[in-house]
């Protein structure tokens, strides 16, 4: 861990103009415990600075983060913890790219709706962050609040509890209160470079719930409590061993879903290695098992399912093995972890596999199992090991006249490198990238051409999408600049999760949280470090060319697209990728409730 863990602490209960919460307190006061435990039993040193109701007003807050943060080092961890209401304004129409709807997503300080006193706005918010990693520390952002705008905080019928939901503020700003922070401009954005322009700031965020969805409270062991921190207290207090982000965001997914329906806490990092980071950073720690088992309404729920290339089970029988958190492969705990067995604590079979999610019958070992805890599943596939080889995937779901990027890899020698080298680790990172190139799904109803994609110049210029993508370096510079887009053109509303196919086998989602749900008319651009439409399309130096794949996933339903995310092989990455495209599917007509398709594009860089 690092030498020093800076933490921000939010809890808004009472505010002066919206309505008050009631668990807010609650959380930031647990959350400090949950701190002061950890970095005890690390040796580290905490500096924590909280903020309660009237304490927490818009300036102050800005204050707090500039001045305690702000001043964290290359080896020191910051934290920022906000429970409260959340929201969304009007956005103005020079980010109108950068926000579908039109609103932008909103924290909203105990001031908040009074006269002159707006909103922390999201792009503010990136500012702070910016500001917090940009010597080089590790940084994390908590966000338990609502981002669905116009909701008001009710009472839901079935259970007593509320939402983290403020009214949208329907003022828009005056000019003389832009989106630039004072205390902060010149950082331009979330991910501002690094001391003496080094590699860009890294920050991971988990937030309750996504930008449609509401934050909710519940009576918690007789305490009001935000849902998604007291999951996510959960997670951290009751794993064996070291957790990484990816860990965390599964296990308070399970104890959400286990409190309330219709909240998905979202995770975000700004790089994929993140992923797989030990909680508050440290050295990076790679993931063992790929999926995560917990009970759910009285069964064993997987949190993978036929997207994420699990087979159906009329295709033979899917065993599963369950090691505890903090377990690599092979079952033996991680260094500092007990080690109560060189095995798995129990087995299973698949029973019933959907788009997202799989249910799991345990076959032995059940007593051993805590229904209370979540447990890391290795699944055994029928036919070849998880990741499985190159090719050999059916070739489903037709692209509509769209190449298929299976033949990529027989391409010109180089371009895209399948040699795993007899290293056993090496060849699993390429099985796993070649599954995901190679994934269909023959038996989808839904059709082509409804969500369509659009690879443009930077003056709106289209480029040919027929297939292959060619985007041309100007003479005398290794990168060229590309606007992409994302559009649902008939409906209906469908979840598109994007990934770049690196030809150095990293797998990169491409938005924001790994996907995005569209209806009809509605649009997603891929948006560079500071949330402009324009992005870099970078040829490595030594090489001609780069070429990589875009692959789009679309379902009626939405599933976890940051499970497939995965690092570049090597050192040095084959490109600054940041884009994003392919197109595809759905129909107003009628479309299974559980249904999902796929396609593909090559997009090849090429040097002047």
């Amino acid at each position: 861990m690092a030498g020093t863990v800076r933490a921000l602490l939010v809890g808004i209960d009472d505010y002066l103009a919206i309505t008050p919460l009631a668990g807010c307190g609650n959380d930031v006061a647990a959350a400090e415990q949950v701190l002061r435990v950890r970095a005890e039993s690390a040796g580290v040193t905490l500096e924590v600075r909280t903020l309660r109701d009237a304490e927490a007003t818009r300036e102050a807050l800005i204050a707090a983060f500039v001045e305690h943060l702000g001043s964290t080092g290359p080896d020191d961890v910051a934290v920022f913890w906000y429970s409260g209401h959340g929201s969304q304004e009007q956005a103005p129409e020079s980010i109108w790219h950068a926000e579908p709807d039109r609103l932008i997503e909103t924290l909203v300080p105990y001031d908040a709706r009074t006269p002159g006193v707006f909103d922390l706005a999201d792009k503010e918010l990136a500012q702070l962050l910016g500001l917090a990693a940009g010597r080089g520390g590790h940084t994390l952002a908590v966000l338990d609040c609502c981002h669905s705008g116009g909701g008001t905080r009710t009472i839901d019928d079935d259970v007593t509890g509320g939402v983290r939901a403020a009214p949208a503020d329907e003022r828009i700003r005056p000019p003389g209160a832009s989106l630039s922070l004072p205390a902060t401009r010149g950082l331009g954005g979330a991910r501002p470079p690094g001391p003496g322009g080094g590699p860009a700031a890294r920050w991971v965020a988990l937030s309750a719930c996504r930008s449609d969805q509401k934050a909710k409270e519940r009576p918690v062991r007789g305490v009001t409590r935000g849902v998604f921190s007291a999951g996510l207290e959960r997670a951290l207090t009751g794993a064996i061993g070291p957790l990484s982000y990816r860990d965390i965001h599964r296990m308070c997914t399970a104890a959400t879903l286990d409190l309330v329906a219709d909240q998905s806490p979202q995770l975000e990092v700004s790089e994929p290695g993140d992923l797989d980071r030990p909680f508050l950073g440290g050295a990076a720690v790679l993931a063992a098992h790929p999926f995560t088992m917990s009970i759910r309404d009285g069964r064993w729920l997987l949190d993978g399912g036929a997207v994420h290339g699990l087979p159906d089970v009329s295709v033979g029988s899917t065993e599963i093995a369950l090691f505890p958190i903090g377990a690599p492969q092979g079952g033996v705990p991680q260094a500092g972890a007990p080690t109560p067995s060189a095995g798995p604590l129990a087995r299973g079979v698949l029973t019933q596999v959907r788009v997202g999610e799989s249910d799991v019958r345990i076959t032995d070992g059940e007593g051993a199992l805590d229904p209370a805890r979540s447990y890391r599943a290795s699944v055994g596939r029928a036919g070849h090991a998880p990741g499985g080889p190159a090719g050999g995937a059916a070739n489903g779901g037709a692209v509509g006249g769209r190449a298929n990027a299976g033949s990529v890899g027989s391409g010109p020698a180089g371009d895209l490198p399948g040699d795993a080298g007899g290293d056993p680790g090496r060849a699993a990172h390429i099985g796993r990238w070649h599954d995901l190139l190679d994934r269909r799904n023959p038996g989808t109803t839904i059709p082509v051409g409804t969500v369509d994609v659009a690879v443009e110049q930077p003056d709106g210029t289209p480029l040919p999408m027929d297939g292959t993508v060619e985007v041309r370096c100007p003479p005398g510079q290794r990168w060229a600049p590309a606007r992409i887009r994302v559009v649902n053109r008939l409906g209906p509303r469908l979840f598109c999760a994007l990934f770049a196919l690196t030809q150095d086998h990293g797998v990169v989602p491409l938005l924001p949280g790994g996907g995005a749900w569209l209806g009809a008319g509605e649009e997603a651009w891929v948006l560079d470090a500071t949330g402009e439409p324009t992005v870099r399309m970078t040829v490595a130096p030594g090489r001609s060319r780069a070429v990589d794949v875009l692959k789009l996933f679309v379902s009626t339903v939405e599933f976890d697209a940051q499970q497939m995310q995965q690092a570049e092989l090597g050192a040095d990455a084959s490109r600054g990728l940041t884009l994003d495209p392919a197109a595809l599917v759905a129909d107003a007509a009628a479309v299974s409730a559980q249904d999902w398709t796929a396609a593909e594009w090559v997009i090849t860089t090429l040097a002047p």
